[in-house]
């Protein structure tokens, strides 16, 4: 029965190698979140809801080239697979000049509208105010936190993900340092609030990119590392890749911002438990989207040798094992799910809001996965009008207006968002798995 279950043990070994330090490092990119929720939140409920709000808009104007990665990873992977291993860097090269052109609009924009857009958005002055201090802290090195996914779909791509693993452990470790000690103002620095939970990540961010430069200086010169610059077509191939998956991150993030905004129309308390919920959500989303993109990694290298079946069949084997490891993690929010929030809150106000939700979860999200492992696949090839097209729908045309009734005509709470989302993921899961079978995006990388 097992046998059936899992793939073969050499493919599973194959699976582990590349995918575990993936799943670590962004595990441990939520543990630390985790960590960094439960400081702020003894800050109280305004704090935990301005630091969950700044949060997502910065992950949504970052979004705007979070697609970087996919187009980096996409073009090193095949490059790898082709056995070009004097040009693989390129790509990387390729990346960081589009990292650092497009940060320079986003961060001039992004600060210039922050103080209207959060109140717009948060419906408190006293949180909006928070949110808008933390979020253009954490802008101002948007730079950096741009060119990190430029390396990340390099290491992923040439099957070095520890490096990426040992960059988020060590930036993560010390976010949380510098959050004790800037938060609460503990062993003589100044005690900062939100806005030491925001200088701390910008930081952490600033040295882990630094990090990342001294690696592939190290490491990736003799495959190209600056050393060449990538051709006119070159780029613009990128700059399309990376574009179009942008698009559908940034449509997503907005979705996420539009259920902040009605989870804030329900009450102060249903905005910082959705806060709590997301990030909770991330412990099983992240590990899925890590095998995500290590099945882009693999199923790419194998188009680069020209084995289109077992390009496909990978698919398969990820499905297997992001379903067990998916559902082992969902379990404990059936089980505990009190417990769980009165790590991140004493409010029984902001509990009572989130704690059917939080049992939802345990049931759901071992299926819901099925969404993010195959989007973040599809989009690590370079294959990403279709997929952003269903996520469209998924979102805009079936998902917010679906909120929006329940919150607004038929005044459900916050369960009935968490309800919603869930039917809308099972939804999207299968349109994304159903195009992986039907293999179109063997057709249009060929």
């Amino acid at each position: 029965m097992l046998k059936n279950l899992l793939p073969s043990s050499e493919r599973l070994n194959k699976i582990l190698t590349l995918g575990l330090p993936i799943i670590a490092g962004m595990t441990s990119q939520n543990i630390f979140t985790f960590v960094d929720m439960m400081m702020v939140g003894k800050l109280g409920p305004s704090a935990l809801a301005a630091v969950g709000s700044g949060g997502m808009m910065i992950f949504t104007f970052t979004g705007f080239v979070f697609g970087v990665n996919s187009g980096v990873q996409a073009i090193a992977a095949r490059l790898k697979g082709e056995n070009k291993i004097s040009e693989i860097a390129i790509a990387l090269n390729n990346g960081l000049i589009f990292s650092f052109l497009s940060s320079i609009i986003i961060t001039i924009v992004a600060i210039a509208i922050s103080k209207p857009m959060f109140m717009m958005l948060c419906n408190d002055t006293d949180i909006a105010k928070l949110a808008s201090d933390y979020f253009v802290i954490r802008m101002t090195v948007c730079i950096f936190a741009i060119s990190n996914y430029a390396f990340r779909g390099y290491w992923n791509a040439i099957d070095k993900s520890k490096v990426y693993m040992s960059s988020l452990i060590i930036m993560n470790l010390l976010n949380i340092l510098l959050n004790y000690l800037l938060i609460f103002g503990n062993f003589g620095f100044p005690r900062l609030g939100v806005n030491g939970s925001a200088l701390s990540t910008a930081i952490a961010t600033v040295i882990g990119t630094s990090f990342y430069f001294f690696i592939a200086y190290k490491d990736s010169r003799q495959e190209g590392f600056l050393k060449k610059l990538p051709s006119l077509n070159e780029f613009l191939l990128l700059a399309r890749i990376s574009l179009i998956s942008s698009s559908e991150t940034v449509l997503t993030m907005l979705n996420c911002a539009f259920m902040y905004w009605v989870a804030g129309r329900i009450s102060p308390f249903a905005l910082a438990g959705i806060n709590i919920l997301i990030n909770m959500q991330l412990v099983v989303y992240l590990p899925a989207i890590a095998l995500g993109i290590t099945l882009g990694s693999l199923s790419g290298q194998a188009l680069g040798r020209g084995d289109k079946e077992d390009a496909h069949k990978w698919g398969i084997d990820m499905l297997k094992v992001g379903t067990i490891l998916s559902c082992m993690l969902a379990l404990p929010y059936l089980l505990f799910p009190e417990q769980i929030l009165r790590l991140f809150t004493d409010s029984q106000e902001v509990i009572s809001a989130s704690l059917n939700s939080t049992r939802i979860m345990g049931i759901t999200l071992g299926l819901e996965v099925l969404a993010f492992i195959f989007l973040d696949a599809l989009k690590s090839l370079g294959y990403v009008s279709t997929p952003m097209l269903m996520m469209t729908i998924c979102n805009w045309l079936i998902f917010a207006p679906l909120i929006s009734a329940l919150v607004f005509y038929f005044h459900q709470g916050l369960f009935s968002i968490w309800v919603a989302q869930s039917l809308v993921n099972f939804l999207l899961g299968y349109l994304l798995f159903s195009e992986w079978q039907k293999r179109h995006w063997q057709k249009e990388l060929a």
